[in-house]
């Protein structure tokens, strides 16, 4: 028991190569397809997802105010836009009928 002949050492990662393999999963692609591809046991990209994930959770917490102005704002914005093609169109509208009224006398 004492001697130990295939004793095998950890691999370490850095966080861009995590940070790629994790991105690849969440896009879609299938963790075995990964684990094979890259020689990575599937459950240690599980564990870099979920630690991602938790990572952006709390950021979102932190700005969950600021993402909340942004879709406000982004919601504002549209409504606004959409009021404005409305506008032009009535201003069409009535230059053509101010036209037909000014001919007719």
């Amino acid at each position: 028991m004492g001697n130990r002949t295939g004793v095998k050492s950890r691999k370490s990662y850095d966080a861009d190569f995590k940070q790629e393999l994790t991105t690849m999963l969440m896009s879609g692609r299938s963790a075995r397809e990964l684990s094979q591809s890259f020689g990575i046991a599937e459950n240690l990209l599980y564990r870099w997802k979920s630690m991602a994930m938790m990572k952006t959770k709390t950021k979102t917490k932190t700005g969950d105010s600021e993402s909340g102005k942004s879709a406000k704002l982004a919601a504002e914005n549209a409504r606004l836009r959409a009021e404005n093609e409305r506008l032009k169109t009535d201003r069409e509208i009535l230059k053509k009928a101010l036209g037909l009224f000014s001919k007719s006398d």
